[in-house]
Parts: C-alpha cells; structure tokens; sequence
C-alpha cells in the first residue's frame, strides 16, 4: 500500500521520534510510505532514515489552511495514497479536508488531548486509557485500536549483570517540568536520613538542570548523586548497565518512550500510578508502583529493591518479556500494517 505518515503543530520529543518510527515500520512492512512534515522540520529529519521512505515538506499555517488542503489533495491522487496516519490534532484537519471517501485517515493519538483528532476516521491509541477516552468521545462509531509505541529490543548480549556491592539507582530522562525528578532526589534524601545510603546516576538534560543540582546540594547529596548530561543512543547500553534499578518519577507523560527502554533493557522499574504509563506494568510482576508524586513512598520502594537482588532481577526479566512481546517493533510493525490493511479493505468497500 501507499501511505502518507503525517505531522504538523507539535512535532517535538516523543511525537517526533514515534513519528519516525512509524513511517520506519511501516516501510519494513513493505508498503510505500511518504513522511509529510511541515517544512521547518526537515532539519530533524536523521540522514539514517531508509531511503525507502520518501520525505516531502508542505506548508500549513494551521487547522484552517484550505490552499495547503488542495496542495495535499492533489498529492493524494497523483500518488494514488491508500491510507493516511496522522500524529497531530493539525494533520488530522488538514489531511481530512483533503483525502477522498475511500482513503481513510487515522489518527495515532500520543495525548489524552483528544479533542483535535476527533474528525479523524479510524483511531490507533498507545494506551487503553486512551482508547477509552475516544471511545467515550465518539461513542463507539468509529474504529479504535491499542497499538503502543515501539521499542528497539536490544540484544541479550548486550546485557551486563550488575554486581554492585551497593546498588545504583538510576533515572534517565529530560529534565523537565513534570519529569518528577525532585522526588526522586527527595526520597534519596529520606534514605540517607535512616542511613541507607544509596549512589544515583540521572541522566538527560532540560530546563530544570540547574535547580536539581541546588536541591541536591540543600539537601546533602551531592557526593552520592552524580548528573549525567545528555546520554546519546550509542552511550545508552553503558547507562543502563551501570544501574541496578531505575525510577520513573513523571507526572504528565503518556507512554513515553524511556520507560519502554527501561524494560526493554531488563531492569527493575519504580513506576507510580499515573494513568496511562500505568497501563505498561503491572505491581510486583514488571515493576513496583508507588503513588504518583510521593517521596516517602519511593523511598520504600528504593529500600525495597536495594535489598533484594533477587526481587529485581524478576522484575528487570519480566519487564524484557512484557517489552519483547508487546512493545518491540516487530510485534508493533504487525498491529500497524493489520489494521491498517483492515481499514483500508473496510472504506474501499464503502465507496
């Protein structure tokens, strides 16, 4: 098949990487994939990307630009598309306006913001939580599908085991607004107070960098705490090694792509209850779950796993199973191009 992969507005972070990924699955599925982006974009398109995927930029002022609508409907025809997949509320109107009857557009929602991809035909959702939501917003009438992002296993050689004598906590991620990683500094702090101390390695970078680093300073702990920086792809594998458990302390994410790495990387995983990341593991079998935005409550899970080897590495096997069969590309790659086949079989016969 033929098919537009599309992104306008926010094309930032996550959107952007599973954007990509997307259009990658897809064409390793065999189909033709065109990646439509807005032209200020280009320079975040990798030089990595296949070759089978055709790159075209086209200018959209917004949600209402009819001239960027025609543009669209004359590339649809001549290229005689099959399917859109759009990851933005502004792709959706654009590419909705635009596609004939028989050529459906579907939504990937990354947000549970669902409100602008509502016209869309069809709906691919990275979590339960979220299909719910459209579910309850169309009222059933029109198809929606679980499909999560994808994660790149990494090979089971790569894996080192960790004989640290005191284990290493580890968080990787922006640093951002959000992110929760004050909390995690705050239950390191709680642990040191009852004298379990415990050395941590974050890693990312953002906007908060500079406050972290003073809050782990007011509170004692910068001998045990050491910040990162920016961890490329390449460094990753020496990351995640390094650690012994890792915690996801965010409070306004959806499935970010990080936690997905965490398991597939097999590590012992903190997660707190925020819904959707919550719909990824489940407590005491994939990860410990504590509340969301709760110190004390991640310092009894960091004392928890910090004294039993044995618990994490159930957990860090179990995580790598759960991202093996649910979450890596290959079993994502097979959801995408089923429904979407589906889809597409179900509008040409409408028309």
């Amino acid at each position: 098949m033929k098919i537009i992969n599309a992104v306008y507005g926010d094309s930032t972070g996550g959107r952007w990487i599973a954007t990509l990924k997307t259009a990658e699955l897809l064409a390793g599925s065999g189909h033709e994939v065109i990646l439509l982006i807005d032209p200020c974009d280009l320079h975040k398109v990798p030089s990595s990307l296949p070759s089978s995927i055709e790159v075209i930029s086209m200018k959209n002022s917004g949600h209402y630009d009819l001239i960027a609508s025609l543009k669209a409907r004359r590339l649809i025809n001549e290229r005689g598309i099959n399917a859109i997949i759009a990851h933005s509320g502004r792709a959706i109107w654009l590419l909705k306006r635009a596609a004939p009857r028989g050529v459906p557009v579907i939504a990937l929602n990354h947000s549970h913001n669902i409100k602008r991809t509502l016209r869309a035909d069809a709906f691919f959702c990275v979590t339960p939580y979220m299909r719910q939501l459209v579910d309850q917003a169309t009222g059933g009438s029109k198809p929606s599908f679980v499909i999560s992002n994808a994660v790149s296993i990494p090979d089971a050689a790569l894996l080192q085991p960790v004989i640290h004598t005191t284990p290493v906590v580890g968080l990787i991620g922006r640093l951002a607004d959000g992110k929760g990683t004050l909390y995690l500094l705050q239950a390191l702090a709680l642990l040191r107070d009852r004298g379990l101390v415990l050395p941590a390695r974050i890693a990312g970078t953002g906007e908060e960098m500079d406050m972290l680093k003073a809050a782990c300073r007011d509170l004692g702990l910068s001998a045990q705490v050491e910040f990162l920086g920016w961890v490329s792809d390449t460094d990753k594998a020496a990351f995640f090694n390094s650690v012994d458990l890792l915690c996801f302390t965010s409070y306004r994410d959806v499935q970010p792509l990080v936690l997905l790495e965490m398991m597939a990387w097999g590590k012992a995983i903190i997660g707190n209850d925020l819904e959707g990341p919550a719909s990824i593991y489940e407590h005491n079998e994939t990860a410990l779950v504590v509340p969301t935005r709760n110190a004390p409550a991640l310092a009894e899970a960091i004392a928890t796993l910090a004294a039993d080897r044995g618990l994490r590495g159930r957990l860090g096997h179990n995580a790598r199973i759960k991202a093996e069969h649910c979450h890596a590309d290959a079993a994502v790659a097979a959801l995408l191009n089923q429904h979407v086949s589906e889809l597409v079989a179900q509008h040409f016969a409408a028309t």
